[in-house]
């Protein structure tokens, strides 16, 4: 049994360049997405490499089970810009004509050695392919959702910079415009990052503008009041503008006096109160 099933598949694997040109050739022409030269070129060699570890299974006899079975190991198609979208359809075409290609050469095989049970021969092939090619899929996807959770830390990250830029006005008098949401991140950020870099630039007097900020609660005041003292005990004069009345309201409910700070309705007002 197993001796005729080595026949079979030694001589699948015997013509298996041209088996995958023609496979690679057919999801060429059924993508959304036209392949160029050097992506067939590409899905090609990985195609080839898939394939001879099923023959290491299925001919040599010699489990597979310990072998990475990635398609892409380092995952080309997601660095080369690809949506998830794309490289799973694009996957999905190569199983549906890798499956067609093995049962055409199977049979063809069959014709040769005459021999007539051909569903007991092709179904583990086609079966072991169908695993192998949803385990790519699956590998494929967890690789691009692992670096699109780095992309978004990173994005984060180089938010967070923007939302609190230090913007020097006058000599040792800087602007620090807060926008969009205090949140944990935002103010940690401006406590570990931006006040250490304030305090080497040698400021004395730091604006903090809150008229970009969209939320404030009393999460948000209990983190300006430690911005605030921060600043103070480093010899920075912290200056607050842009409070709006329902910020005001949100800060003095959570125990913090206004009166004890020096507040201005904007920028310009305190600009010119600081001359």
């Amino acid at each position: 049994m197993m001796d005729r099933n080595s026949l079979l598949y030694g001589r699948f694997f015997e013509q298996l360049q041209s088996v995958v040109e023609r496979i690679v050739a057919k999801t060429a022409q059924s993508t959304s997405s036209a392949l160029s030269k050097d992506e067939q070129e590409l899905h090609s060699h990985l195609l080839y490499r898939l394939l001879q570890k099923v023959k290491k299974e299925l001919v040599v006899q010699e489990s597979t089970e310990d072998v990475n079975l990635d398609y892409d190991p380092t995952d080309v198609l997601a660095k080369q810009g690809h949506d998830l979208e794309y490289i799973v359809e694009l996957l999905s075409r190569f199983r549906v004509h890798a499956l067609e290609e093995i049962e055409r050469e199977l049979k063809q095989s069959f014709g040769e050695i005459d021999d007539q049970n051909q569903t007991e021969h092709i179904f583990p092939f086609i079966f072991r392919m169908t695993e192998i090619f949803d385990q790519v899929i699956a590998n494929s996807t967890k690789y691009y959702n692992s670096q699109h959770k780095l992309r978004l830390l990173k994005l984060e990250e180089e938010l967070l910079e923007v939302s609190a830029p230090i913007v020097p006005v006058r000599e040792h008098i800087s602007v620090l415009p807060v926008i969009g949401v205090m949140s944990e991140d935002r103010a940690t950020h401006i406590l570990n990052e931006v006040i250490p870099t304030v305090a080497s630039k040698e400021v004395q007097i730091l604006i903090v503008d809150f008229s970009g900020i969209h939320m404030f609660d009393t999460f948000a005041a209990s983190r300006f009041f430690t911005i605030t003292q921060t600043l103070a005990l480093l010899g920075i004069r912290p200056v607050i503008t842009g409070v709006r009345p329902e910020m005001a309201q949100t800060t003095i409910q959570l125990g913090v006096k206004l009166s004890d700070l020096e507040v201005y309705r904007d920028v310009k007002t305190a600009l010119e109160a600081l001359k």
